[in-house]
């Protein structure tokens, strides 16, 4: 994997396609790293260059006690892109990090080509209960727990694209990488979702949106999602990915490629409009 130094923190990232193709970015949740979205890396044409990083505290970038704020990653983003030199390209968030996407689409909106939201946090936040905090805090010593968690998080899986001893071994490397996080993170994260509501800003976010779901995500409900799709202007839609849980881009990466494409090469002019009327009316864009 690649390594890129910033003012903020070391970036280890994974990349797919050709350097000059779409720039595409791409952000894991809590408990998670950018192996994460390797069996989708899998479906992606070369005409798509896609990156995704490992946050902050996890996979092999920088591991540090603070910075887990959401404004604070999103600003993590911010120079990992500029270090990158990318611009214009396409932001996908998947659960907390759908949180630190609409975080950077409200700071930076003029970078983007637009913003694809996985499984996301919901623009209010997440209230995350004590006895939830403690197990989050327990996983970090107990394996069996955590691997118990993770595959909750994936009831489809495997993939019909991957045989079953692969994804066993996949799924080994994804228990690994999540015990390997920051001691700081296994918390953190949880907490600055408490902390961060921008369901009353995300008003603000003209720019293409798109909301993905699966139907069966013990994490996120149907009335979370649709609270923020309903919040976002330029959210047209919500796609939702029956038989699926809360990690489309491992359960079903063939399904989520293709509807993921077919957001970005469509023809924004619709958008547009929403912008355009946005701004008419004096409204923040």
């Amino acid at each position: 994997m690649p390594t890129i130094h910033t003012p903020r923190m070391t970036f280890h990232y994974r990349v797919h396609g050709d350097a000059d193709g779409l720039p595409m970015v791409l952000l894991h949740g809590s408990f998670a790293s950018s192996r994460w979205w390797e069996p989708f890396f899998h479906i992606l044409p070369d005409a798509i260059y896609a990156v995704a990083p490992d946050l902050r505290g996890c996979g092999d970038s920088s591991k540090t006690a603070t910075g887990y704020d959401i404004p604070d990653q999103a600003e993590d983003l911010a120079a990992f892109v500029d270090a990158l030199d990318l611009d214009q390209f396409d932001l996908v968030g998947h659960a907390s990090g759908g949180a630190i996407a609409m975080e950077y689409a409200l700071q930076h909106g003029h970078r983007l080509h637009s913003l694809i939201l996985v499984d996301t946090a919901p623009a209010e936040g997440v209230f995350t209960p004590l006895e939830g905090l403690r197990l989050l805090e327990q996983m970090r010593t107990d394996r069996a727990l955590l691997s118990q968690a993770l595959a909750s998080l994936m009831p489809a899986a495997p993939p019909p694209s991957m045989e079953p001893d692969a994804f066993a071994a996949f799924f080994a490397q994804l228990v690994e990488d999540a015990a390997q996080m920051a001691p700081a993170a296994f918390t953190a994260v949880a907490e600055a979702l408490e902390r961060w509501n921008r369901f009353e800003d995300v008003g603000q976010l003209t720019l293409p949106t798109l909301l993905v779901w699966g139907d069966q995500d013990v994490i996120v409900d149907r009335d979370a999602i649709t609270r923020t799709l309903i919040a976002i202007p330029g959210a047209g839609n919500l796609e939702v990915l029956r038989g699926v849980g809360h990690s489309p881009m491992i359960e079903a990466p063939v399904v989520l490629a293709e509807r993921i494409i077919e957001f970005i090469t469509e023809d924004f002019a619709e958008f547009e409009e929403v912008r355009e009327t946005a701004e008419e009316e004096g409204g923040p864009h």
